[in-house]
């Protein structure tokens, strides 16, 4: 194959995982801004929203994709999107750190497979929400320093929200989240 070819076929690629993250972004924000100042669905339907979103997405994604790094590509521009959103840029390190392992286990299991796809892609809803729910419980005092002087009217919200999330909490609905996640990845599959 010529250089030019491989040239223009990963330029294709890069703009395709540009494409798909910046709608896989656009998507679960609105998700978050309609369903994230109801606090009770916030931690509890918007994982699973988000991770059948994202599976749907990233299999979609995935599927037309030549290059290595798509999954570790879009978490990066995801979490550049969220670094803001909790203490110590935590969510941007978890979405950092879902890209990583969600392309080590694509590849482990099978980069041409459709098991390789959702590994990948569950490892992503796996430490989304270690981003999500670990901060409420570990880093209460940081997350209400970040929110006190917000003027978005958040700081109920996190309020709320240290209060409920408790570690059995948290591992309840991240199972959810990744079965959402699997569903995603089914139904992007059809």
């Amino acid at each position: 194959m010529s250089e030019q070819k491989k040239n223009s076929r990963l330029l294709r690629d890069l703009i395709r995982i540009g494409v798909f993250s910046a709608l896989l972004i656009v998507v679960e924000f609105i998700i978050a801004c309609t369903i994230g100042y109801i606090p009770f669905l916030m931690l509890t339907a918007m994982p699973c929203i988000l991770g059948c979103v994202s599976g749907i997405i990233y299999v979609v994604m995935l599927s037309k994709l030549t290059m290595r790094g798509g999954i570790f590509i879009g978490s990066l521009l995801f979490g550049l999107c969220m670094i803001n959103m909790a203490p110590y840029g935590f969510m941007f390190f978890t979405s950092l750190a879902g890209g990583i392992l969600g392309e080590l286990a694509y590849y482990l299991v099978g980069k041409n497979s459709f098991q390789g796809q959702v590994a990948g892609i569950c490892m992503i809803s796996l430490t989304g929400a270690v981003g999500q729910f670990a901060p409420f419980i570990f880093m209460q005092d940081a997350y209400l320093a970040l929110y006190a002087n917000n003027a978005s009217g958040t700081l109920p919200i996190v309020e709320y929200s240290i209060k409920h999330v408790t570690i059995p909490f948290a591992l309840i609905v991240t199972v959810f989240y990744i079965g959402f996640t699997i569903l995603g990845c089914f139904w992007g599959r059809k």
